[in-house]
């Protein structure tokens, strides 16, 4: 008679509960219209993780508080931390390498959040994390698991310490409290607030808890479940002899295995059950099926222990890859968002690279590092983490390091030495730093957390005699800090307001937003009453061309509009209106090309042709002079043109002639193009 195959060193069960959680997190990323609800594997990973953290924490509960508490950190972390970190790392060099600028500001912030585990921080309505699952501009908008987790770990020490004090008789009822109270914040608090909170996903973690609690019995019959594999220990095994040498028992009771075997039906019901609610195609509502996946899931981990579905080989191994696949899919889908057009066959390259780098950073990367002792992956931590911080911050690093060199007193940081090299360095720190740089310092706004909005500026001169506004889109934020400079020493109060992509004289696309913005504008402008106003904005819809059938600006109801807007306005202004007339676009993506062009020695016309889009920008034009004449002389146009038209070659030129770009990605001014037409609003200042 052979004897019996020995049991095996983990729970594989567990580990194809793993697989099925990240496979429909992958689908609910990559193929939301297909999965919309695979979120809820998260809701899984947390279960999972609960009752992990109680196998840890119930195996050192016979030490002193304190080596229960360092045992229990010294372990999830050396399986969290190194992987997680070199991720954080080779993520920020690629997008330095290979993602838009306008991405990189973004993601410098979210991977300092992200390294200090509080991507789940508060978060404003537009960095809600189904916004930017939507956008994927943000690599690492998925951390936020990975905080919610972490952060948790600071308090699960201490709930399990206080439950081994109290009567065992009472200790389920202790954390069933623990779990209503989470449950209860989790449903009464505000969608965002509740999807991070780490309070909010307490109860899901204590199911988790409580299943591993379920799963042992009085006598220290206890399971062998994930442990050995991810915490890189040895098999469990029975020592006889004195209590202190005697390891963990790994034998299941046998009364529980009866009530596994019986239980095959029932797990696989509820297996069934849990796969049709996550991958139904249609969207279910996150009230009833949130509850009912998380306790559903611990149901089936009571009692799918040996269960054939769950424990075949395909779907442990893609469990055993969960951790890496995880942290690998999203910065892979969101440069597949941002570069490749929703390219459906490169989305399909996306997710199998995904799947591809996984394997290979598990089987050489994890399963290394796991077999590496506590001081040599503290060592690892360390070096990973300070190497994270140089390169997050490595622009400012080098902006502080050339600051030391230079001498500078202009926006620009544009000095006469400087070269070519230089201008292609510049042009993309203009990119990069562009929405930090709509920030002026002596703006006190409304809304702190973004340069857009309105603000009032502060520090002005006590001899400034008249009350300023400026308003528009973000070009209006774009501005600011040069016409403060130049204005301030007049002014006895600035008001500024900027909406995104809106602007003040028609409301853009006839969204709901500008259409919102349109009529902000008109109210400020009523109440503040300035003396003089000025709008600065990049044409968005008034370059539209006259509708089917209309021939005169008294039928054009885009001109209409900005009529109406415009009297409004100015019965409202004491002395003059200043408006920006419209520019021709530019293409974004040629920007980055401006400097390695001209070090090629290519032809400046060549680079305008490739750089300016001049669709538009001229019927623009044409409603702003017909405005001015209805504007009962109170109207008074800023050209940008002039400085920006080439009279020998006859093209908008965009860039100087070492390379240095007049414009950003994000289609705003660079500080170099601000600092080109700032002769403008120094004579236009002085003459106020």
């Amino acid at each position: 008679m052979e004897p019996p195959k020995p049991k095996p060193s983990k729970r594989l069960d567990l580990q194809g509960i793993r697989a099925l959680a990240i496979i429909v997190v992958l689908g609910f990323h990559f193929y939301p219209e297909f999965c919309p609800n695979g979120y809820l594997g998260v809701d899984q990973f947390f279960v999972l993780s609960g009752f992990l953290m109680c196998m840890l924490l119930k195996r050192a509960e016979n030490q002193s508080p304190c080596s229960l508490v360092s045992l229990f950190y010294s372990k999830r972390f050396k399986r969290i931390l190194p992987l997680y970190l070199l991720i954080i790392f080779i993520a920020m060099i690629c997008l330095y390498n290979f993602f838009p600028d306008t991405a990189i500001e973004t993601n410098q912030e979210s991977a300092i959040h992200a390294l200090l585990f509080v991507s789940n921080r508060p978060k404003t309505v537009q960095e809600d994390y189904f916004q930017l699952l939507s956008i994927a501009v943000d690599i690492f908008t998925h951390t936020w698991s990975l905080s919610v987790e972490i952060q948790f770990y600071f308090l699960v020490p201490f709930i399990f310490m206080i439950a081994t004090k109290i009567p065992e008789k009472f200790r389920y009822g202790y954390y069933g409290i623990i779990g209503f109270i989470s449950f209860v914040h989790f449903y009464s608090s505000p969608a965002t607030v509740a999807f991070n909170s780490v309070f909010a996903r307490i109860w899901q973690f204590l199911i988790g808890m409580v299943v591993y609690l379920l799963g042992i019995s009085k006598s220290q019959f206890q399971y062998q479940v994930l442990i050995n594999e991810e915490e890189g220990e040895p098999e469990c095994k029975q020592l006889l002899g004195d209590e202190e040498s005697q390891e963990v028992e790994c034998c299941p009771n046998e009364r529980f295995s009866m009530f596994l075997k019986y239980s095959q039906p029932a797990a696989f019901v509820s297996l069934i059950c849990l796969i049709c609610i996550n991958l139904f195609p249609l969207t279910l509502p996150a009230t009833v099926v949130r509850p009912l996946v998380t306790m559903g899931t611990g149901f089936l981990m009571l009692i799918s222990e040996d269960n054939l579905i769950l424990s075949n080989k395909v779907l442990t191994y893609i469990g055993d890859i969960s951790y890496s696949l995880y942290l690998i899919h999203w910065p892979i889908y969101a440069y597949w968002k941002l570069t490749c057009d929703g390219n459906k066959y490169l989305l399909i390259s996306a997710l199998a690279s995904s799947v591809i780098l996984a394997i290979i950073t598990y089987e050489t990367y994890e399963k290394w590092y796991l077999k590496l002792s506590s001081t040599s992956i503290g060592l690892i931590v360390v070096v990973l983490f300070f190497l994270n911080v140089v390169v997050i911050n490595k622009d400012e690093i080098t902006d502080h390091i050339d600051s030391m060199e230079r001498n500078f007193s202009s926006l620009d940081n544009v000095t006469d030495d400087m070269t070519v090299d230089d201008a292609e360095r510049l042009n993309h720190r203009w990119s990069v730093n562009d929405n930090r740089n709509l920030f002026d310092p002596t703006c006190v706004y409304e809304n702190p957390k973004t340069p857009l909005g309105w603000c009032r500026h502060t520090g002005l001169s006590k001899t400034g005699k008249y009350k300023f506004a400026t308003i528009g889109n973000s070009w209006t934020a774009n501005h600011a800090r040069m016409f403060y400079q130049e204005c301030s020493s007049k002014a006895k109060s600035i008001m500024q307001g900027s909406a995104f992509g809106c602007e003040p004289l028609y409301p853009s696309a006839q969204s709901k937003m500008c259409k919102a913005n349109f009529t902000d504008f008109e109210e400020r402008i009523r109440k503040e009453k300035p003396d003089y106003a000025f709008i600065f904005t990049r044409y968005m819809s008034i370059g539209a061309p006259w509708p089917d059938k209309v021939k005169s600006y008294k039928d054009d109801p885009i001109y209409q509009t900005m009529k109406e807007q415009m009297l409004k306005f100015i019965s409202n202004i004491k002395y003059k209106l200043y408006i920006l007339d419209a520019l021709p676009r530019i293409n974004r993506g040629a920007i980055s090309k401006i400097a390695p062009l001209i070090k090629n020695e290519t032809d400046p016309v060549i680079i305008d042709n490739m750089l300016v889009r001049p669709h538009e920008y001229e019927m623009a034009r044409k409603r702003h002079a017909q405005l001015v004449k209805d504007c009962k002389g109170k109207c008074v146009m800023v050209d940008y043109v002039p400085e920006f038209y080439n009279e020998e070659t006859k093209t908008f030129r965009y860039f100087d002639e070492r390379g240095f770009s007049y414009w950003t990605t994000p289609s705003h001014l660079s500080p170099h193009g601000i600092e080109h037409i700032r002769h403008l609003w120094t004579d236009i200042c002085k003459k106020l």
